[in-house]
């Protein structure tokens, strides 16, 4: 994350200069607590769009939706990631003939 991400992130809840006078650790706590919140904030507007093709028998909750969102993030080192999507390509190429 660059200082101008950040610095969106941010503004629109916190005075820069004021946050740059503090200690650092309470600068990073208030960078991850609004990166929490754009988290349940895009997790909200999924859940928005999934709301109105919701019936009784297969309604989920917000708080259920989010938990559960949460739960599904990879926290594996992208590297990791991108040698399984290249082991998975090899696969369906070997299984194309191609």
């Amino acid at each position: 994350m660059n200082y101008v991400e950040i610095y969106s992130l941010l503004s629109a809840n916190y005075d820069i200069n004021h946050i740059g006078k503090m200690p650092l650790s309470f600068g990073c706590k208030v960078i991850f607590r609004e990166l929490e919140k754009r988290e349940e904030r895009k997790a909200w507007e999924m859940w928005l769009t999934l709301y109105p093709k919701m019936a009784k028998e297969n309604f989920m909750p917000f708080s259920e939706f989010f938990k559960m969102q949460k739960q599904t993030i990879s926290k594996r080192p992208k590297e990791d990631i991108l040698k399984e999507v290249e082991r998975i390509r090899a696969s369906v190429r070997d299984k194309e003939g191609v």
